[in-house]
């Protein structure tokens, strides 16, 4: 009989080492499947399992997975702030001492009221915002321009004004993938399950990924597309979600706000899917109420991806189509087709 308690427990790295390669298999069949066309089409992927007490989040792509934690700033700035154990070489206790006051300094830009759930980002966005993503790429020989560079309407440059994982992107012409001298394959991740075309340039399926143990801290989890935060901030969406009583209420409110949001910024929606988990654990985490909390908030930080800061909403009337549009129409679909037929006779 099924029987979980039955089940092997795995180790962290051995388990993440088992997502890995599943998913790094899923890209594999994919491509061996002839009903698939997977040239210039693919798929972003954020996958969450639990397993031994603990969450692992996998993310190919630009799709996030958030954390719903309990928060109240004074008490999570007691802990980040608390002392460490000395350091006995100077120069670990000086990194350590600059990573608690960057920490600090995080805590106390938080705009989240006290006794509100937190937004904690358990998946950084693999886009040519990140510059370490952007330049795995162009090692891989790929052109990094936004369509308005491309046709000459804008200058070349990489300070495209936005941050990934903590700013809205309202201009709506990010940068993208391209092969030297060719107007293709404009993938906006840098990577993906799929897009066989842009494999070349570095769009690659290995994930990244995080473990972490579940502690009663934790309340929501959210795995939802890029067209969900394409105008909401993580923060917006866990507010959305900590006001329903359950979890369907939740997605159609956030589903309903994001298309909002689309509407007045765009004349069309991207992909909005979502799902959300409401959290139940008994169990109290080591250190303390708030020493998750704090272990993930460094975490983030010492990526370089704060949580986002909150915007007000756009719920003014305005006309569709506010930002612009200039990638629709832009792509040359015979160019294509072109370009991979000589490929293919070389």
């Amino acid at each position: 009989a099924f029987n979980p308690k039955l089940w092997p427990m795995l180790a962290r790295d051995r388990y993440e080492a088992v997502v890995r390669r599943s998913l790094l298999e899923c890209n594999r069949a994919m491509r061996r499947d002839d009903k698939v066309d997977d040239t210039l089409s693919g798929t972003t992927v954020i996958s969450a399992s639990f397993h031994d007490g603990r969450l692992t989040i996998a993310n190919i792509g630009d799709s996030r997975a958030v954390l719903g934690v309990n928060f109240e700033k004074e008490s999570v700035l007691a802990k980040a702030s608390g002392e460490e154990e000395k350091e006995e070489i100077s120069e670990n206790a000086a990194a350590i001492e600059r990573e608690r006051a960057e920490l600090v300094s995080t805590i106390e830009g938080l705009d989240v009221e006290d006794g509100k759930l937190l937004a904690l980002p358990l998946s950084q966005d693999q886009t040519p915002y990140r510059p370490d993503e952007r330049e795995r790429v162009k090692l891989c020989g790929a052109r990094v321009m936004t369509v308005d560079q491309i046709e000459g309407l804008e200058p070349i440059h990489e300070d495209w004004g936005m941050r990934s994982g903590e700013d809205i992107d309202v201009l709506g012409d990010p940068p993208r993938i391209w092969r030297q001298e060719e107007d293709f394959p404009g993938t906006a991740f840098t990577r993906s399950i799929g897009d066989t075309v842009a494999e070349d340039l570095g769009v690659t399926a290995e994930p990244e990924m995080v473990s972490l143990d579940i502690s009663k801290n934790c309340k929501m989890l959210i795995l939802a597309s890029d067209g969900v935060f394409e105008f909401l901030t993580n923060q917006q969406v866990v507010d959305i979600c900590s006001g329903c009583s359950d979890p369907l209420e939740a997605c159609r409110k956030v589903v309903h706000q994001a298309y909002k949001q689309w509407l007045h910024y765009e004349i069309r929606t991207d992909d909005i899917t979502i799902i959300v988990m409401f959290l139940e654990c008994n169990i109290d985490p080591e250190g303390g109420e708030y020493t998750s909390t704090v272990d993930l908030l460094s975490r983030a930080t010492k990526q370089g991806q704060k949580p986002m800061k909150n915007k007000p909403l756009n719920n003014g009337e305005k006309s569709a189509g506010e930002r612009s549009n200039s990638m629709y129409g832009k792509m040359n679909a015979d160019a294509i087709a072109e370009a991979l037929s000589a490929d293919d006779a070389t």
